[in-house]
């Protein structure tokens, strides 16, 4: 028995190490555009001046503080920018995928075995269910180059989720076993996060308030400890909300937002958003639900979790599954109404991403609550031979239904593109490209050949228009006149 558990083991972490492959593999096709560029032309030019470590982190400081008066509130995320691969070495540039991938698989699989063993499941089915929505979480993400490849896109948010999941991981653990000097450095933590992208303060706020309430409702039985770990997760909403709070009352949130010309101001405005928000997130709990394997791999697990959970009535300590529920909509809700709010719509594809991953991860935790506060008539209906049957089919149509939807289509690019030599010819396109702006001068105008290969590694560079604010902040970062590309 014991060897045939090494065996799926070995097969398991084999399969999985096959479908994550391509990901580090698509590494070397990525490369700074649009945004990399803005964000690194002050701390570019002060490395080339200085070749000084500390003087570019002091620029890129006083950078992210300058942004906070003058465009947007996000200290933490904007340092990060200012600090990006494309900073120091053009040619280093796709190192900072495999170490965000790298950093993303820890973080994920870190969270998923914690909170999979609060949820009940048994020591020996937590890694292996983590990895499953781990893999699920990469291949089915809508937008593989925001998400993976281009730095600034995917740092500001990827980056920054995995350091919420880390640091949700670890608060739920010292709520429970408080450890010496660690609530000082979970509270920075939680503060820095606050200063970083709304939708993941949003989130990791949301879900500190839910992990809190779970606590208090373990606790309410005159349990003294439970009410203590409450209070001790309760405490780092104090860091993290101060850190949000000073991002949202940045003077440069009302500059973007009069430049982006969706937001309004006003009661109607603000109602308008939360409905909007409450419509968008039942859509996404749904989309994610049939445009991955999820619901068909909750369906199919599901005897097995009714065999593996704890019963009903050692489940006291769970919250009714309506409750359940409702705080995954809610905290979703949180993390769709930042962008409503500012914007009119629930985001772009690097926005999407956030929501994909936090549905993906979330969704299997409330399942397998649920199924912890079944009654046991219903347990034993459901691992009997109809209620398999039942399942397995039910566990098919879904995932029939999710591949003819087609979200896999990015990976299977990317896959593609790696066999048939498209990845190799688009790299060949951009390295081009940036040997043509160095070897041009202060006073050249440097035009560019319009890019005949597309990946879902990376963005476009420059525009046929020079005056384009990327083709701009592009010919700032080489030191030339302007830069555009051919029609």
């Amino acid at each position: 028995m014991k060897k045939g558990r090494q065996v799926k083991a070995a097969l398991g972490i084999a399969l999985c190490l096959l479908i994550l492959a391509p990901f580090f593999l698509g590494a070397p096709a990525a490369h700074p555009a649009t945004d990399d560029f803005t964000f690194a032309t002050v701390t570019h030019r002060t490395w080339l001046e200085t070749r000084s470590l500390p003087h570019v982190a002091k620029d890129a400081l006083s950078y992210a503080l300058r942004t906070w008066r003058d465009w947007q509130g996000t200290v933490t995320g904007v340092l990060v920018m200012a600090l990006n691969p494309a900073v120091f070495d053009l040619e280093g540039y796709w190192a900072h995928a495999v170490l965000l991938l790298l950093l993303d698989i820890a973080a994920v699989l870190t969270a998923m075995r914690h909170f999979l063993g609060r949820a009940g499941l048994p020591g020996r089915m937590r890694l292996p269910a983590a990895a499953a929505l781990l893999c699920v979480r990469l291949v089915f993400l809508p937008d593989i180059v925001e998400g993976i490849y281009w730095f600034n896109g995917a740092w500001f948010y990827t980056g920054a989720n995995a350091a919420a999941l880390l640091l949700l991981t670890a608060a739920d653990g010292f709520a429970a076993r408080p450890g010496r000097g660690g609530a000082a450095l979970l509270a920075l933590g939680f503060f820095a996060l606050g200063l970083d992208n709304y939708i993941t303060a949003m989130m990791a706020l949301a879900a500190l308030f839910a992990l809190a309430l779970l606590r208090l409702w373990a606790g309410r039985s005159g349990d003294e400890e439970g009410r203590r770990a409450c209070l001790r997760t309760a405490a780092f909403l104090v860091p993290l909300g101060l850190g949000l709070l000073l991002s949202v009352l940045a003077p440069g949130n009302r500059v973007r937002m009069a430049a982006d010309g969706a937001h309004e101001s006003g009661a109607g405005w603000l109602l308008s958003s939360l409905l909007w928000t409450a419509r968008d997130a039942g859509f996404y709990i749904l989309r994610f639900s049939f445009k991955t394997p999820l619901l068909a791999l909750l369906l199919g697990l599901t005897p097995r979790l009714c065999r593996a959970l704890p019963s009903r009535e050692e489940s006291r300590g769970v919250p009714p599954a309506p409750a359940v529920w409702l705080g995954l909509f809610a905290i979703l809700c949180c993390m769709i109404v930042p962008h409503m709010y500012s914007s009119g719509y629930a985001g772009s594809g690097r926005v999407v991403n956030m929501y994909h991953g936090f549905v993906v991860l979330a969704l299997p935790l409330c399942w397998c609550l649920t199924v912890r506060r079944l009654p046991d008539g219903m347990r034993r209906r459901l691992v009997g031979k109809r209620g398999v049957r039942a399942l397995a089919g039910a566990s098919l149509a879904a995932l029939a239904l999710c591949l003819a939807l087609g979200q896999q289509g990015n990976y299977i690019k990317l896959v593609r593109d790696q066999l048939d030599g498209t990845q190799r010819a688009y790299i060949g396109q951009f390295k081009s490209e940036y040997a043509r702006c160095r070897a041009a001068g202060p006073e050249d105008d440097v035009l560019l050949p319009a890019w005949r290969v597309q990946t879902v590694t990376g963005k476009p560079t420059a525009y046929p228009d020079p005056t384009v604010w990327t083709n701009v902040s592009m010919a700032d970062y080489f030191g030339v006149r302007s830069v555009r590309s051919e029609e």
